[in-house]
């Protein structure tokens, strides 16, 4: 099962985010799965985060995820990243790291925690400073 799982997330992050193949989504993603970690709230399905998606590809140019280090522990696939982009307003390039914990059934994702380092894409983007942290 974790053979699958893992082809699975390594799709995922090649096709949704590195291809910008939007379409993907409803192709791996189950239409109720609830997104952790995306925004102040869990996002419950497709749409929700299709809205998210669309709002980071209309912020960033040039996504890159490379899925650092997989595991798998029976329907759930843990995925350590390196994202990369360019800031399409400020230029600015960016690079963050961030793990993704996904719940796999029937070959679908079903939920998923995002735990991404915003914080150090912000700083980079100048969306905030380092004098707000202090």
């Amino acid at each position: 099962m974790s053979g699958k799982n893992d082809k699975l997330i390594h799709r995922w992050f090649s096709e949704v985010w590195n291809k910008g193949n939007g379409d993907a989504i409803d192709e791996m993603m189950h239409p109720k799965t609830t997104a952790h970690g995306l925004g102040a709230q869990p996002m419950i399905g497709n749409e929700a985060f299709k809205s998210f998606y669309q709002s980071f590809r209309d912020t960033f140019s040039n996504i890159h995820v490379v899925v650092d280090k997989t595991f798998n522990d029976g329907n759930y696939n843990i995925a350590m990243c390196t994202v990369t982009a360019i800031d399409k307003k400020s230029g600015n390039p960016v690079q963050f790291t961030g793990t993704s914990i996904s719940h796999i059934k029937k070959g679908k994702i079903v939920e998923g925690w995002n735990y991404y380092d915003f914080l150090t894409m912000n700083l980079q983007i100048g969306k905030i400073s380092a004098e707000q942290l202090t």
